[in-house]
């Protein structure tokens, strides 16, 4: 038997006596780690531009892109890119979109030192990502939904405090 639970923002009584109850039962628990389109969409919206181009290059040229490929000209850098994409599955696990064990669906090659000579996309992943990117794309540029909702709620809360009648004072919360 499988079971598939999805719980969007559980109180914490609940989501302690869930994990108390998952964790009796350890052994028969396995997290879903599977990298879908609808996660790699939100991976690749979350990504700053030049971390996009990235994962992008990799999937259209098979799984592998050359940070020659990546590079302006020859002697820049692409130093802070992998820092890039490993924030965004932490972001991503900490907004509850993947376990935070979800590996990462790309990875730097190179000597271990100096600069990177490509990035590599797992094979299985390629055709998951290009569906992801083409779809993030005919959206036209990509956005962040998270930056989207934390927007919307500012200017709701902008909202309410204009409502708020003269004379009524108002506190520090809104």
């Amino acid at each position: 038997m499988r079971i598939t639970v999805t719980i969007d923002q559980p109180t914490g009584e609940f989501q302690k006596r869930l994990l108390a109850l998952l964790a009796e039962h350890a052994e028969s628990v396995q997290i879903d780690t599977t990298w879908t389109v609808e996660r790699a969409e939100r991976y690749y919206r979350s990504l700053p531009a030049r971390a996009r181009r990235i994962v992008k290059e990799a999937a259209i040229r098979d799984g592998y892109v050359a940070a020659d490929d990546l590079r302006d000209d020859e002697n820049s850098s692409l130093r802070g890119h992998s820092g890039a994409l490993s924030r965004a599955i932490a972001r991503g696990a900490m907004r509850g979109h993947w376990p935070e064990t979800m590996p990462s669906p790309i990875e730097p090659q190179g000597p271990g030192f100096g600069k990177v000579v490509g990035y590599r996309m797992p094979d299985d992943l390629v055709q998951t990502f290009y569906t992801a990117i083409a779809n993030t794309e005919k959206l036209g540029r990509p956005v962040d939904e998270t930056k989207l909702t934390e927007a919307a709620d500012s200017i709701q809360k902008l909202g309410d405090i204009l409502k708020t009648r003269p004379g009524k004072k108002r506190t520090t919360e809104e």
